[in-house]
């Protein structure tokens, strides 16, 4: 009934009839940002959410830190993209902690192409210095799936790649950015911070002629002063909607010459709000809802959904992308955590 009372007036207002509430979208996406945190029990809240709305595709804006927090975030998300069958494909538009200078962290490189994730076992978050008191190793067998077809070929995501050899074998290529397409929706995934070559890029991108419906831009870095420079004086040209954000580990929401800046807050402290978001698809109109757990409280019990965003458009339904074909290992060497991850033995 809430949903129902807060979705009334927005579809009304863009021409909508109410007839749309109570129908099932055709599919859905996560968003989730800045996972950095090891209270457990923050972590698999939101995630346990993530498993109850059925997405079928994972996007996170940046910032995993899949290499630490005793290895819970990465078996989390594991086992939300083993929720279905194959698996649910991820992206990612890598965060500030997500890069070794111009290049991305070697263990997500060997994440998105083999499916070998490297965890914690050692010490986890003890305050500022954590980072230097870690010891991590590789989990000796797959967990995850190459994580899309888009980047199990770009050169600056194989596992093996080095600053050297992209500069001298790949010279075109410019960071990890790319671009892909799903049930009329067009996915900008962008590099970590704001450059003059990124924004000759997206501007070059946007401007051609494209048979989606609406872009959506990934991007870690949240300067809306800065971003929207990528959009500048190209309004009526492009069709860019919506631009999901991370890094500053708050929630933020801005509207500019009719694009939707969000940020989340992420998953970075209990002592912060914490949140997700679904991205519903309809035949007709895009709903963002987030979904929230309040700063400084003592159970983490998830709040939502509340409609964030709405935007008309022509849609069709989710087909997942042919991904390699990979065995799935059984992880017996991995602690398991109760509601966290779940594994079949071959």
């Amino acid at each position: 009934m809430v949903l129902a009372i807060v979705l009334a007036p927005m579809l009304a207002g863009w021409g909508m009839s109410v007839e749309h509430m109570g129908t099932e979208p055709l599919w859905k996406a996560a968003v989730i940002s800045d996972t950095q945190t090891g209270q457990k029990e923050w972590l698999i809240s939101i995630f346990n959410q993530l498993l109850d709305a059925e997405p079928d595709m994972v996007l996170h804006v940046g910032d995993t830190h899949f290499d630490w927090s005793d290895g819970f975030t990465i078996r989390a998300l594991a086992c939300l993209l083993r929720s279905k069958p194959g698996g649910l494909e991820f992206h990612l538009a890598p965060g500030n902690h997500d890069m070794d200078g111009d290049l991305l962290e070697s263990h997500l490189r060997r994440a998105a192409i083999e499916g070998l994730f490297r965890t914690d076992r050692g010490i986890t978050f003890k305050g500022s210095d954590y980072a230097l008191k870690r010891v991590s190793e590789f989990v000796p067998n797959p967990i995850l799936p190459p994580w899309n077809p888009e980047i199990l070929d770009h050169p600056a995501w194989q596992g093996d790649i080095t600053k050297k050899m992209l500069k001298k074998e790949y010279p075109d290529v410019l960071g990890c950015r790319y671009v892909f397409k799903r049930g009329g929706i067009r996915f900008i995934v962008c590099d970590w911070d704001y450059s003059r070559e990124q924004t000759e890029w997206i501007r070059d991108i946007i401007t051609r002629p494209d048979d989606s419906s609406v872009s959506i831009v990934l991007h870690h870095y949240h300067n809306v002063g800065q971003v929207s420079r990528y959009f500048k004086g190209l309004e009526g040209r492009h069709n860019v909607k919506l631009v999901l954000m991370g890094h500053d580990h708050s929630y933020d929401y801005e509207v500019r010459d009719g694009i939707t800046y969000v940020r989340l807050a992420g998953i970075a402290h209990h002592e912060r709000e914490c949140d997700s978001l679904i991205l519903n698809v309809y035949e007709d109109y895009l709903r963002l809802d987030r979904y929230v757990i309040p700063e400084s409280v003592t159970f983490p019990a998830v709040l939502g959904p509340e409609p964030i965003w709405i935007c008309p458009g022509r849609f069709a339904k989710y087909e997942r992308p042919e991904t390699a074909k990979r065995s799935w290992a059984y992880i017996g060497d991995t602690p398991v955590e109760k509601d966290v991850f779940y594994e079949q033995a071959k």
